[in-house]
């Protein structure tokens, strides 16, 4: 078996170098096209679909996420709504009380003026600059595909429109049963309101566990393409280390017998 020449030796010196470098920066970088090969690039295609596919997923599950946080602050807000027109419901019924005078009943209206005047404000309550209450339906995405959900057309103030109205008060027994029937249809609305409110919340909820479960497994797909297989790449590497060790040896001796030559085959 004839020796090894030197000019061999260089070549598969340089060869086990380059290898070696390529399985570094495999597992530096936790890629399999890190050095800018690619094993099969059929799969690499694949995998660059479903990364696609998954930045669109993260866009959606952005979109429903913050959807999510527009119908609890909406529902949080009806939520205090409800309570002031409870309150106001509880000055009604006292101010028709026979044996109040038209003084006690002055003292009434100005508590039911002052949640007037809060609920009035709340019908144009934003959230991120956009109105929350109005009779306009939202929609959002809730896929990559960017089909849609609609969420609930809440018009808190045409709900309310009665109760805030200027005429409305409790400065008779009349205004005061008038009031109290404007406030009891008012907080019938906002519950209905609230019960749609709710069931968009549990739409999207769902909607957000769906992207995430189909992400979850998309990823993982695509990570079995593209990422290294740590296991492989350390044999590989001591592979390489050891012929870049035998390589480096016959450079250092010129020449080396056949039987350690054959360590030297790829």
């Amino acid at each position: 078996m004839p020796k090894i020449t030197f000019d061999t030796a260089v070549t598969q010196h340089a060869a086990a170098t380059q290898r070696l470098n390529t399985v570094h920066l495999k597992m530096a970088t936790g890629r399999r096209d890190a050095a800018g090969l690619m094993e099969d690039a059929a799969n690499f295609s694949v995998a660059a679909r479903f990364d696609a596919k998954v930045h669109r997923m993260d866009a959606a599950l952005s979109n429903v996420g913050n959807s999510m946080s527009f119908l609890q602050t909406q529902d949080g807000t009806l939520e205090t709504v409800s309570r002031s027109l409870t309150r106001m419901g509880e000055l009604a019924i006292l101010a028709q009380d026979a044996t109040k005078s038209d003084a006690d009943r002055a003292l009434y209206t100005e508590e039911f003026n002052q949640l007037k005047a809060g609920l009035s404000e709340t019908t144009q309550a934003t959230f991120n600059g956009v109105k929350m209450f109005s009779n306009e339906p939202k929609t959002v995405t809730v896929d990559e595909n960017a089909k849609m959900a609609e969420l609930p057309a809440v018009d808190l103030e045409a709900a309310a429109s009665e109760v805030v109205a200027e005429e409305t008060d409790l400065s008779t027994l009349e205004n005061a049963a008038a009031a109290l029937a404007s406030v009891k249809e008012a907080l019938n609305d906002v519950s209905t309101e609230r019960a749609e409110i709710g069931a968009a919340q549990s739409r999207l909820e769902a909607a957000s566990d769906q992207i995430i479960e189909t992400r979850s497994a998309i990823g993982a797909a695509s990570s079995r393409i593209t990422d290294v297989d740590y296991a492989k790449a350390a044999t590989e590497k001591s592979a390489a280390q050891v012929q870049l060790q035998l390589a480096t040896a016959v450079l250092a001796h010129k020449s080396v017998s056949p039987e350690a030559a054959l360590l030297l085959t790829f």
